[in-house]
């Protein structure tokens, strides 16, 4: 039997492992970042800072998770490791049944959240979550804001969060430690209060996903589906006619609320009984 670590041993164990986990995460924050100064500053200097991030921000935005992914895949390529058994992204693996039963409980369970922010008083947090979640959909480039919102943005997002960060996490942690700091950095990553909450509550559903199926893809599934919602609430709000029709009262949302969770509730019980008769 081997000597327990010290607590001076599990100090620095931890602080490599966080060094490791700060990498892709990095890159997460940083390649965006600099994708948008590079595209201001060579692209349109006459615009403003607000009037670039309004016309190209999510342009930009798109591009730098794409150099992300690269940025990760040639890491992988250099240490002689595979890009997909690094990011636990087995493709040959995927169930198409399962993933589409991971995708519609990702809307069921979007629908639900968005209901109950939606009935909320209109207190700071509420108010500034539903100001930002409509405020990206207000630029000239839709198509690569639905794009970054709908797919980029969850494919990254799983491969560093879930795919990098927690299987490095879980080389020297338990589990739970593990699954609760991957889920701290993503939900630290989105800004507003209620954002923060909402994405830590998401990121530990995605974990678990992520662990019990070792596939990140699932999550991926998962993270579309949750995402979804959002852009098909904003085209249904840019038309008047149909906005009236869809959120005709609060009763309504409710039920729309309702549908959602009770889907939800209904396909993880589902699941939790598939694994265990498993």
């Amino acid at each position: 039997m081997g000597e327990k670590a010290s607590w001076q041993q599990k100090v620095w164990i931890w602080g490599q492992t966080f060094f490791r986990a700060l990498g892709p995460l990095g890159l997460y924050i940083l390649m965006p970042a600099l994708s948008m100064a590079l595209g201001y500053v060579i692209a349109h200097p006459d615009m403003t800072a607000r009037e670039f991030f309004t016309y190209g921000g999510n342009f930009y935005t798109t591009v730098g998770m794409c150099l992300t992914i690269y940025m990760l895949y040639r890491g992988s390529r250099k240490r002689g490791h595979k890009f997909f058994e690094d990011a636990t992204c087995y493709l040959d693996r995927v169930e198409l049944k399962k993933s589409l039963g991971f995708f519609v409980f990702g809307i069921s369970a979007a629908v639900a959240c968005s209901s109950v922010l939606t009935l909320l008083p209109r207190w700071k947090a509420v108010a500034d979550y539903s100001e930002a979640s409509q405020v990206m959909f207000r630029g000239r480039d839709i198509l690569f804001t639905v794009i970054t919102t709908v797919i980029v943005g969850p494919l990254v997002e799983e491969i560093v969060f879930r795919g990098y960060m927690l299987n490095i996490f879980l080389e020297s942690m338990e589990e739970k430690w593990a699954v609760g700091a991957a889920s701290l950095f993503f939900a630290l990553c989105h800004g507003e209060a209620l954002w923060i909450l909402y994405a830590f509550v998401m990121g530990l559903v995605l974990c678990r996903v992520s662990i019990e199926e070792d596939n990140i893809f699932y999550g991926i599934m998962v993270h579309i589906g949750f995402n979804l919602p959002s852009a098909i609430t904003w085209l249904i709000s840019s038309v008047p006619a149909l906005s009236q029709g869809f959120y005709r009262g609060k009763l309504l949302i409710a039920g729309y609320g309702l549908v959602g969770g009770l889907m939800s509730l209904l396909l993880a019980r589902a699941y939790r009984k598939k694994r265990t008769e498993g």
